[in-house]
């Protein structure tokens, strides 16, 4: 898996819409973003759904005048909720840009939708559910609006933090999977942003660049977090070499990973102060070895970085 989370995205298949009806005019605005499932969402990684998949928040006017619009992240309620979701601890970790639109007739708005859980473990392994509302913004002092009454859309986002959503975890116990060792070192391949200096030491957390380990399995195992030499059939894409283990250290190269639980482990680079390696990309392999086991178990992951001239 890389960097991003898995999606299960419903948002083309229904159109939410509300409609009313005035003396002068009929008004009728609508949105294809109804529902979008996340998965795998990591904390402190920052997703734009336009950019990831191509899916920002389009409101389209088909009415007979133009509508003011404001759009915001509000908290479901209890009965709101889908089966396995909670709401959404904090919704400033949904951000809308822009927030409010004008639209003439015909016209199409677009909205970008930002979601970033906060760093660290406390979110890991909830599934959280938050709406994006369009509905009739309030005109500036002094300025009437286009419409006279209030119109709302409601459309729901659901993302599961660090885990599967609560329908696939349901699925695979009933596949028996959490029966059997299921575990795995994500993401598996990831790009650190900007360039790397010669000579310097970089902690890659601050870049949302770390790995972590996910046990699905019922049981606690042991594992060793290692930098190695990318193992055979293992090779880097074209225009990259593979970089040495020793410049790339892990913060934490034992970890124990309770049953249906995740812990991560920060990167930290550190390129000699030679000036050969101007200009260059690298690849790193991480590997991830169960431990106690008769039989070894290895899972890599992998990390791009590239070197400023």
């Amino acid at each position: 898996m890389n960097d991003k989370p898995r999606w299960a995205v419903a948002a083309m298949a229904l159109l939410v819409f509300c409609m009313a009806d005035n003396a002068q005019a009929k008004y009728n605005v609508g949105t294809k973003f109804a529902d979008v499932i996340m998965e795998y969402v990591q904390p402190g990684k920052v997703y734009n759904l336009r950019t990831m998949r191509n899916l920002p928040y389009r409101v389209h006017n088909d009415s007979d005048g133009p509508v003011d619009l404001s759009i915001t992240i509000e908290i479901p309620t209890k009965d709101q909720l889908k089966p396995g979701y909670e709401a959404i601890a904090d919704p400033s970790w949904v951000r809308l840009v822009p927030n409010r639109l004008k639209l003439a007739p015909g016209e199409e708005g677009l909205v970008d939708v930002i979601l970033q859980v906060p760093e660290g473990q406390d979110y890991v392994g909830h599934h959280y559910q938050a709406h994006i509302v369009c509905q009739t913004a309030e005109p500036p002092p002094g300025e009437a609006t286009s419409l006279s009454f209030g119109i709302a859309l409601a459309s729901r986002l659901r993302f599961s933090v660090g885990i599967a959503g609560p329908e696939e975890v349901k699925q695979m116990q009933k596949r028996g999977i959490y029966q059997m060792l299921n575990f795995t070192l994500e993401p598996d391949v990831q790009y650190v942003p900007g360039f790397m200096k010669i000579g310097e030491t970089v902690d890659l957390a601050p870049k949302g660049t770390r790995v972590t380990l996910i046990n699905r399995s019922p049981q606690k195992l042991d594992f060793t977090l290692t930098p190695v030499v990318a193992p055979g059939g293992m090779s880097p894409p074209t225009g990259y070499e593979l970089g040495d283990p020793s410049w790339i250290t892990v913060e934490k190269s034992k970890i124990t990973v309770d049953g249906d639980a995740i812990k991560s482990s920060n990167l930290t680079l550190h390129l000699p102060d030679d000036p050969t390696l101007k200009g260059k990309r690298f690849m790193f392999v991480i590997q991830a070895g169960l431990q106690g086991r008769e039989i070894p178990v290895e899972v890599y992951a992998r990390v791009y970085i590239n070197v400023a001239q």
